[in-house]
Order: C-alpha cells, then structure tokens, then sequence
C-alpha cells in the first residue's frame, strides 16, 4: 500500500474512503451517526460524503433500516481486479519461502483435465532431485496435490477417475475406487493431503489447498522429499505451515476465511 504523507492526502477522499472501510462481513450495514461516531467525522459530511459514494453506485441506503450498505460499483471494481490477479505470481514468493524455510522441495499444482500440472517448483540446497519441473503433468490418484484437487472437485471428474485405471506404481498405490473414496473423504475432514510413498517409494508429500476469491478450491501447495525424513512428526508439522501457506495466497488472490 502506498504510504502518501499526511499533507498529501485530501481529507474529503480520505474519509470516504475510511467509510467504505468501515463496512464489514459482521457489520454490512451502518447509519450516518454510527459511522461519524466511530470515524470521528462531523454528522454533516458523513452525510455528504455518502450522498457522493451513493450518486455513483459505492454505497446504497437500505430501505428496511434505513443504513447504508455498499453498492454494486464496489463489487464492478473488485471483479477487476480479481480478473486480473495472476495465481502463479501471488504464489511464487510463498512457495519459495517454504522450500527455503524447510528445506524441501516445493510445488504450485493445479488440475488440467485429469492430470496435475505443476506451475512452479522450487527446490532448496538438499532438496531430492524429482523429474518434475513447471508444466510437468502428473498422475491426480497417487499424489498429493493430485488428490488434494480430486478431493475438492465435483463428482463427474470423480467418478472419472474412480472408473479409469488406477495404474499402480508401488506397494502402497491406492487401486481401489473405496479406498480412493474413503482417502477423499479423510483429506476434505482434515484439510491436507498426503502421499507416503504411493507414486515413488522413497517419496513423500504434503499438500494444501489455495482457494480463489469465491472460496472454489483452485491450486495445491506442497512440500516433497525423501520419507525417512517425511516422519509423522514433520508430516503434521509441514500440514500447519502448508495450511497457513495455502491461506496467504488464498488471501492475496481475494478469499477471506469466514
């Protein structure tokens, strides 16, 4: 945010832009004294500062309670900006955080058709060395950003997947449709998903989900590396960073958890 200096800012836009602050998911509504006395602006221009936002569609007076509430040109302007916001490049700084911090490999992974496609891949100083890279497709039944997304998508790419060939690749490959179901199932209660060794045996991943602006599940983030260092202590602890992860760029692409 551009830190102007105070006598650079006009005081009229200031406070209309401190009202339309003022509105909130827990209060969506508010009066003209309820907003003067909270901002600490005269009743008098609240009132005209209103008039203005509402002569152009930013704020409108709610007819049941006599409040004001923001107004369709508010919502025209975000969807500008939502349209444009670019996922590979709100995330990238995050994910390479997170190979850095912890000394993994990590991944961006979206969906395409019924493959997963990585976006970016950030490796760190002892990282394993893996044969994905961006654009790399990979299998979505045996990986965990591959089914972190077939978690959340809806029940035709299920079904498609569960009546496709599960191709098994180790010991520990999920091959059947119950069990990918009930591994669905344990992944939207818990939040994240993890592959031990089911795509390579030595491998290990953790992935969480990153939402767009309407709360849709659009991406995975994840963490990979060899299992004797994935222990089930550090699976659960790479889970929670994964999850905060996945929530900073969920908010920098407009979504805000409830």
């Amino acid at each position: 945010m551009d830190q102007s200096k105070p006598n650079q800012l006009l005081s009229s836009v200031n406070n209309a832009i401190r009202i339309l602050r003022a509105f909130s998911m827990d209060q969506p509504q508010k009066g003209v004294r309820e907003l003067g006395s909270e901002l600490g602006i005269g009743k008098s221009s609240v009132q005209r500062i209103l008039a203005t936002l509402s002569s152009h569609g930013f704020v409108r007076k709610n007819k049941e309670t006599n409040k004001y509430e923001l107004g369709l040109s508010v919502l025209e302007l975000s969807s500008i900006f939502l349209e444009h916001i670019d996922l590979h490049q709100e995330a990238l700084p995050v994910v390479t955080k997170l190979a850095h911090t912890h000394k993994e490999t990590s991944h961006l992974a979206v969906l395409e058709d019924s493959d997963v496609v990585y976006l970016c891949k950030v490796e760190s100083s002892h990282s394993l060395e893996l044969r994905s890279h961006s654009g790399h497709h990979n299998h979505i039944h045996c990986t965990s950003s591959g089914k972190l997304l077939l978690a959340h998508s809806d029940r035709h790419l299920v079904d498609k997947v569960m009546s496709d060939n599960l191709m098994k690749f180790t010991s520990t490959t999920i091959t059947n449709q119950e069990a990918l179901q009930n591994e669905l199932n344990k992944i939207l209660k818990q939040g994240y998903s993890v592959s031990k060794g089911e795509y390579r045996k030595d491998v290990t991943s953790v992935s969480a989900p990153i939402r767009d602006h309407s709360g849709k599940v659009i991406a995975a983030v994840n963490l990979v590396g060899p299992s004797d260092r994935f222990t089930n202590p550090r699976i659960q602890y790479f889970a929670r960073e994964l999850i905060r992860a996945g929530e900073l760029i969920s908010e920098k692409l407009g979504y805000w958890k409830r």
